[in-house]
């Protein structure tokens, strides 16, 4: 067994501790001995078997296959039975819609109610299970659910304006011309600071399948309000804000990856927002900021560290709330370490793991800051 596999299985046991498995630092070698004796060249023989050796509860044998996967497969896979799934989803959907007619033809343009239906399969299909040939589907759902916030905050914006108030001392100036009689009365409007949203994406391995889809909620967010500030972070954080806004998307994604050195890599969520603290906070993050950390809570750095990075941009933010895709699956607690380190600090901890889960929680977040 060559070092580079010897090391990556030795260090399983550690990332299954930091995920509230109850497995110690001797396990490293009975994982070893497993491996010798079952071989590494069937995944699935060798995820059974650790499977039989590292789980001691029920919990425990549930999040297994996840871990297992985060942990070993190779970043940004993609199975595509999964996608076979999701389109026979979507047939099934549009046939519902559309009654449900025998030898209807395949090709024959959707009508509203089934275009309507197949929307509502691709918003709320997980996002691991769409294929990227959807991603142009999805994305103009995204924009969709982008315009919906533009308006809703233009139309909060709108409301603030109508409650104005009188401006004192610049009426009495314009009295003087009168002879004090206040004929023109001056108003002023209540002063608001305009609300702001900062993204804290996660691109680790273990979030491939979902940051795809993550940065194209990103990109249509950015393209339809003023005042959205866009990081990745696996090891360490990197703004893409700009690399966002770009209009052609070939070159935007090329611009990420140049950006993203180690996508894919390990995940130190405290050390990355403890680089966000010192390097962006102070300009970024305000009284009606909205700090948005999407990420499965995997963290392989010190939970203390995490814990303090939350708590010092807590006392700057108006709302920090985590997206972990995690949520909406059966049987999920936030036991592991980076997530029990975190839950103090924030506002909400939601699901986001497909597109309604989000648009269930964006536009309440929004009304939050106005």
């Amino acid at each position: 067994m060559e070092s580079r596999a010897a090391d990556r299985l030795a260090g399983f046991p550690a990332f299954l501790r930091a995920n509230g498995f109850g497995v110690g630092a001797a396990d490293a070698v009975q994982v070893l001995q497993t491996a010798r004796e079952v071989g590494v060249l069937d995944a699935q023989v060798l995820r059974w078997s650790l499977k039989a050796l590292l789980c001691g509860r029920c919990d425990e044998w549930r999040r297994f296959d996840t871990l297992f996967d985060a942990w070993f497969l190779p970043a940004n896979r993609w199975a595509a039975p999964q996608q076979r799934i999701v389109e026979s989803g979507m047939q099934q959907a549009a046939s519902r819609a559309g009654g449900g007619e025998p030898g209807k033809d395949a090709g024959e343009p959707l009508k509203p109610r089934d275009a309507a239906s197949r929307a509502e399969v691709l918003s709320t299909t997980d996002f691991r299970d769409l294929a990227r040939e959807h991603a142009l589907d999805v994305e103009a759902l995204m924009r969709q659910l982008a315009r919906r916030l533009k308006h809703l905050r233009l139309r909060r914006q709108a409301r603030a304006h109508q409650h104005r108030r009188l401006a004192l001392q610049a009426t009495i100036r314009r009295s003087v011309a009168s002879g004090g009689t206040p004929i023109h009365l001056a108003w002023q409007a209540p002063r608001r600071v305009r609300p702001r949203l900062v993204l804290l994406l996660d691109v680790s391995r273990s979030m491939a399948a979902y940051s795809f889809f993550y940065l194209r909620l990103a990109r249509a967010l950015s393209a339809e309000l003023a005042d959205v500030h866009t990081f990745i972070f696996h090891t360490r954080i990197t703004a893409v804000s700009e690399a966002l806004r770009d209009p052609d998307p070939w070159r935007a994604q090329e611009r990420l990856h140049l950006m993203a050195q180690g996508w894919g890599g390990g995940t130190r969520i405290g050390e990355s927002l403890a680089q966000f603290n010192a390097d962006h906070a102070s300009r970024l993050v305000h009284s009606r900021t909205a700090v948005i950390v999407m990420s499965d809570g995997y963290d392989t750095g010190d939970p203390a560290l995490l814990s303090g990075a939350l708590a010092q941009l807590r006392r700057r933010a108006r709302r920090i709330v985590w997206l972990n895709p995690l949520c909406s699956r059966p049987g999920f607690a936030p036991v592991s370490q980076g997530m029990q380190a975190a839950l103090p600090h924030l506002d909400l901890l939601a699901p986001g793991a497909d597109l309604a889960s989000i648009r269930a929680v964006l536009p309440h977040l929004l009304e939050a800051l106005q």
